[in-house]
Formats: structure tokens, sequence, C-alpha cells
């Protein structure tokens, strides 16, 4: 389930810098929020997207904006 997540995540996240006109291309790894790729709206949209498509419980866990900054840290936060 993982793997299939983080595609999703990936494309996800793909769009979120096309709207802002980036093209470059994106490593599972990169650092997203750190290099200041993505901002706080861009995370609040990641989540949303994690709550909706995976029903991730974001009120049951302590909030960890490293857990936003790697397609690979988003795709843990995804329950298997």
């Amino acid at each position: 389930m993982m793997e299939a997540a983080q595609i999703e995540i990936r494309a996800f996240v793909g769009e979120l810098l096309a709207r802002k006109g980036e093209g470059a291309a994106l490593a599972d790894g990169e650092r997203l929020i750190t290099s200041g790729r993505l901002d706080s709206i861009d995370v609040l949209e990641i989540v949303a997207f994690l709550e909706t498509r995976y029903a991730v419980d974001f009120a049951a866990r302590p909030f960890d904006p490293g857990d936003f900054d790697t397609v690979e840290s988003i795709a843990k936060l995804v329950p298997s």
C-alpha cells in the first residue's frame, strides 16, 4: 500500500509544485519545505489530501512539520 500511496503523493506534490510554476523533477527524498519549494499553505493542502484520500487522522497525532518535508516522510503518515 505504501508504494501506491507514495506514487499518488508524489503526483499530488508534483501538482502543487506545477501550480507554482516549478517543472523540475521531484525525487522522493528531496527536501520540500526546508528548501522552500513548499510552504505552510501547501502543507495544509497535503493534510487535506491525506485526510480525504487515506483517512489519516491528524487530530489523533502530534503535528510535526518534518513529516511533510519529503515525499517519503509524507507516505509514512499513511496507515498500512
